[in-house]
């Protein structure tokens, strides 16, 4: 009782110097947001009253303590380009255009860069003159934060000059910004499609595979299929498992609606079940704990194959999921970076009122991407999975160990091509009524494909 107290006692010490510590360094960052805040607005009076050149002071002296803040950058370029500095501007859009991790701050950059050239070589146009004005303006809004009405200039600006794919990239990345994803999918669809400059078509294209998974995430309804094939070469077997959910979204966290759940495969037979085999569909709700913990119920219909039994089934299922590592999925032309490591690691725990029967499920892959183009890609990789039930029927009770290699064409929602091979240890014996003979412990070759899609 005593060490337990002294435990405690120690565990308490421990939070409170944690708490001091944490309450310490957020009240010197709200202190130094201050301090930020005030500078700036001051150069911002300063702009704003006339007095260009105190607020040139001020900005580039601002920059001597924050040389990470590009907005200022983009402020004092779009200062110098109005005073008719168009080298000094160029410069302080070239840093950051350079420098800066920014989607919308780098196709600012590069945008003002492209026009400032121009105008070098078009002087005498007012037609650009115009069109650089009302650019200027977009940017300029762009640069305050203001982004809807930037949004506007640029949508004026994109109807008139419909070759501009640069000014679509733009708009895409802005309504991103915005959380209007329809519009921003619409947008780069529309440069990936029309774009001749390679670097937009990359751009695009990656912000296509985000935005298509971010609308399914916040669509009020969705549907996500899992589809795993695979030939299996020691039983000359060939088995199949579809799992797909059309989903309502009710609530944040929660989605209810209806599923379709089957599990085939070509050799089981009643006298020898190598797999339980069966036919189901129904309703389920989902609860999401969080993105990658979660809890589903299903009630459904089903048909079991091998029993040759039709009932009522609800099945309650606890699931847990993890990547760790953050491997690319799409290949620009200019990312010299081809080679990625990460590990997967999945587990779920079930209750089938069907079999009557509590089962547990753990995978884990560990594996090597090679980008080879676009989408595409190969991987060599390393799998582990365990396999048990609460009945404790041998054909349930396993481990398997395996290598492979898998490769994916250079489609976004092309199926994941895979060939393994595994070796499968049996946990225990045979003591079940539905099988005949000993299993024995098996080495084999899997080849098939699997398809995970998401999508409205």
């Amino acid at each position: 009782m005593r060490n337990n107290i002294i435990k405690f006692t120690k565990i308490r010490m421990i939070f409170l110097i944690l708490f001091i510590f944490l309450t310490s360094l957020l009240l010197n960052s709200q202190i130094s947001a201050q301090e930020y805040d005030s500078k700036i607005d001051i150069a911002y009076n300063c702009l704003n009253s006339g007095k260009t050149d105190e607020a040139i002071d001020l900005f580039e002296d601002h920059l001597k303590s924050y040389p990470d803040d590009f907005q200022i950058y983009l402020q004092l370029a779009y200062i110098y380009k109005q005073s008719g500095n168009n080298l000094k501007a160029k410069e302080y859009f070239s840093h950051v255009a350079s420098t800066s991790a920014n989607h919308n701050e780098i196709e600012t950059a590069n945008s003002e860069i492209n026009y400032l050239n121009a105008a070098s070589q078009h002087p005498n146009n007012s037609k650009n003159k115009i069109d650089e004005d009302e650019l200027n303006n977009g940017y300029n809004l762009l640069s305050q934060g203001n982004y809807g009405k930037a949004i506007d200039v640029f949508e004026s600006y994109s109807l008139k000059h419909p070759t501009e794919t640069n000014i679509y990239l733009q708009l895409g990345y802005l309504y991103s910004d915005v959380n209007n994803y329809k519009k921003a999918l619409d947008r780069f669809q529309y440069v990936e499609k029309f774009s001749k400059n390679t670097d937009e078509v990359d751009k695009s294209r990656k912000s296509i595979y985000y935005l298509k998974d971010m609308i399914t995430m916040n669509s009020t309804r969705s549907m996500n299929l899992y589809f795993y094939n695979f030939y299996d070469s020691y039983y000359q077997n060939y088995v199949s498992n579809l799992i797909g959910h059309l989903n309502f979204k009710t609530a944040k966290n929660f989605s209810t609606g209806f599923y379709v759940d089957s599990y085939m495969d070509a050799k089981s037979t009643k006298s020898n079940i190598l797999n339980d085999r069966y036919l189901e569909g129904g309703g389920f709700l989902k609860y999401s704990i969080s993105e990658n913990i979660g809890f589903e119920f299903r009630t459904g219909y089903v048909r079991e194959i091998d029993f040759d039994k039709n009932s009522i089934n609800f099945k309650p299922i606890f699931y847990m999921g993890t990547r760790i590592g953050d491997p690319a999925f799409y290949l620009n032309r200019k990312n010299s970076k081809t080679e990625y490591l990460y590990a997967d690691v999945f587990s779920s725990e079930l209750y089938d009122y069907k079999f009557r029967n509590l089962f547990g499920q753990l995978q884990l892959k560990e594996a090597f991407r090679y980008m080879t183009g676009g989408y595409s890609y190969f991987e060599f990789y390393l799998s582990q999975m365990a396999f048990a039930d609460s009945k404790q029927l041998n054909y349930n009770n396993f481990t398997e160990l395996g290598a492979g290699i898998d490769f994916k064409p250079n489609m976004m929602n092309f199926p994941v091509i895979f060939v393994e091979a595994t070796n499968k240890l049996y946990l225990i014996g045979p003591n079940s009524q539905y099988f005949q003979g000993p299993l024995k412990n098996t080495f084999q070759i899997k080849a098939g494909f699997l398809i995970n899609l998401k999508t409205l």
